[in-house]
């Protein structure tokens, strides 16, 4: 072994130096590499580690120019010295109790140290040989250098597989269902406690508030705490830090230290400070989740009672899941509407049919009645021409109605595939509405409605003629179906930069829940059994408002009406 080495050399040394002593040295006193105590030094001197020979009591006998450089001072001022004056290290209880007892018991002693004001790692032998104690001191801060760089390049492989190995399971979990909560739900429970002690997904709502979609605990303590604390503290989108901010920017926050921020924050509620606290956070993770440049939730990983520290590599994780996630939030969203898609087209055809096969059907009676009445009979006298032309208005009006429906499907078309083009004029929309309310009087007397307008001066912009005629007939049409037999008012006005149109009924209201859905394609508030339609007259007029670079208001309470108030620019901007 290599510390037997040191020691035979160590031997044959003090050998020479016995031999000098009793002057049976056969170089004699005329030696050239010993010293004035008879060691023999010229190997010492050549060694490239650092040799210091000491006697039993620690006082140096001999260094070598390794250890001279070492220490920065010449042998004349280190010879004589006790060891441990020599080196700050060598002060150290531990290493003088290691001299002594080698010098005791005469057994050798090899360990490590470190010098921190260097940053130098050595390797120490102590051996002792007859009267004297040898030091040999070799570098190794290379070494260590370089053990240190392979322990962290293993290291950093082994986190890399146990994340690819989570990550693999990650997306078995989060490609096992469709559906939004139950993903996330799933992918929380995953995270604890492999990655934190509480785990979090929030999902920002088109109304601005924050739905907490999945959390999980690894103890049930902190998650009454957590959700004590959600009670009092709700999440907001303009929080300045937090979930409310990664969810308003789509930035990750990364928190490694939580206890040393919180106490350097200054200012702020007390009472708030005092309930984070009360949480035990020592670090957090916030990260977004986001699929094609839209911000779809936060995952929110909570250091608590395991202490762990986050670093780097943790967050570069969190972004990968989250990644992972927001793509299986995103596929079961567009799962969700193509299946939404799917029964709103079932339930249009199945509405569309209905509503075409009514006038249909009145149509070819209407038809069928008047040939009879046309055809020459039997008992002589003619059809009268008034139940003739009864016949023929109740045709003309189903032929209206068809008329009306087949206009409403190609506008869907023609909007949806972009080719709404509208055609500008000047005009005035006080004159433009006193010419179509007339056109509904059948439609009010069979409702029982008393229509009451009030269009006296003059709105004029620069509109489309026929699509303005499409919105006020829509909505004239909206109110008598579900205000029948109740009172509408008509009213239109300007000012120096806007005209508007409102249409107000007394019926049935629209539910505040109703509200979000009102314009949308293909939607009835209302029962099919009761209000026929397709769903499409609001969406079309919202279409039309939006092109004219206007917008159109709602107002309506439950069981008292309701009124839709169109405003548009006077001149497009």
């Amino acid at each position: 072994m290599l510390s037997g080495w040191y020691i035979a050399l160590a031997r044959s040394h003090t050998h020479r130096a016995d031999a000098l002593s009793t002057g049976q040295d056969p170089g004699g006193a005329s030696h050239g590499g010993s010293d004035a105590t008879g060691l023999d030094t010229a190997l010492l001197d050549q060694m490239p580690e650092a040799v210091v020979v000491c006697s039993l009591d620690a006082l140096c006998v001999h260094v070598n120019p390794s250890l001279e450089r070492h220490l920065g001072q010449p042998r004349e001022e280190l010879l004589g010295r006790r060891l441990w004056a020599l080196h700050p290290e060598w002060t150290e209880p531990s290493f003088q109790e290691r001299f002594l007892q080698v010098a005791r018991t005469g057994e050798a002693a090899e360990f490590e140290c470190h010098t921190a004001s260097q940053d130098r790692w050595f390797v120490k032998r102590l051996f002792r040989v007859h009267e004297r104690v040898f030091l040999f001191a070799r570098d190794i801060t290379a070494e260590k250098k370089q053990e240190a760089t392979l322990r962290a390049l293993y290291d950093e492989m082994r986190r890399a597989q146990r994340h690819a190995a989570f990550l693999a399971q990650a997306s078995e979990v989060l490609a096992s269902s469709l559906e939004h909560d139950l993903i996330l739900q799933r992918m929380a429970h995953l995270a604890v406690p492999i990655l934190a002690d509480a785990c979090a997904v929030d999902l920002p709502m088109p109304d601005g508030q924050v739905r907490r979609a999945a959390v999980a605990f690894s103890k049930q303590a902190l998650a009454a705490s957590a959700q004590d604390f959600q009670a009092r503290y709700p999440i907001r989108l303009e929080d300045a830090a937090g979930i409310g901010k990664v969810l308003r920017t789509g930035v990750t926050e990364f928190t490694p230290d939580f206890p040393a921020m919180l106490a350097a924050a200054q200012g702020g509620d007390p009472a708030y400070q005092r309930a984070v606290e009360a949480l035990g956070i020592s670090a957090y993770i916030i990260v977004p989740l986001v699929s094609r440049g839209r911000v779809l939730g936060a995952l929110t990983l909570l250091n608590s009672e395991s202490r762990r520290r986050y670093t780097e590599a943790d967050v570069r994780l969190a972004e990968d899941l989250a990644r992972r996630a927001a793509t299986s939030l995103d596929n079961g969203r567009l799962y969700t509407e193509a299946q939404e898609a799917v029964r709103a087209r079932d339930s249009f055809l199945s509405v569309a049919s209905h509503e075409l096969n009514t006038p249909l059907t009145s149509l070819m009676l209407n038809i069928q009645a008047l040939r009879r009445d046309m055809e020459p009979r039997a008992s002589g006298g003619p059809t009268s021409p008034e139940a003739l032309s009864t016949k023929v208005v109740a045709v003309q009006r189903q032929v209206a109605r068809l008329s009306s429906l087949v206009r409403e499907l190609l506008d869907v078309s023609r909007i949806t595939a972009g080719r709404l083009r509208l055609e500008r004029e000047d005009l005035d929309l006080a004159a433009l509405t006193r010419e179509v309310v007339p056109r509904f009087t059948e439609d009010l007397a069979r409702a029982g409605c008393v229509l009451r307008l009030d269009a006296g001066s003059a709105a004029t912009g620069h509109w489309d003629r026929l699509r303005l005629e499409q919105v006020l007939q829509n909505l004239l049409s909206n109110a008598i179906k579900y205000g029948r037999g109740r009172p509408i008012e008509v009213r239109v006005g300007a000012d120096a930069s806007r005209a508007w149109l409102s249409v107000k009924d007394q019926g049935v209201g629209i539910p505040p829940e109703g509200r979000a859905r009102l314009f949308q394609r293909f939607e009835r508030l209302a029962s099919e059994r009761h209000y026929g339609g397709l769903g499409l007259g609001l969406w079309i007029v919202k279409q039309i408002v939006d092109a004219m670079e206007g917008r159109i208001v709602v107002e309506s309470v439950p069981g008292q009406g309701s009124t839709f108030t169109v405003e548009l620019p006077r001149q497009p901007g």
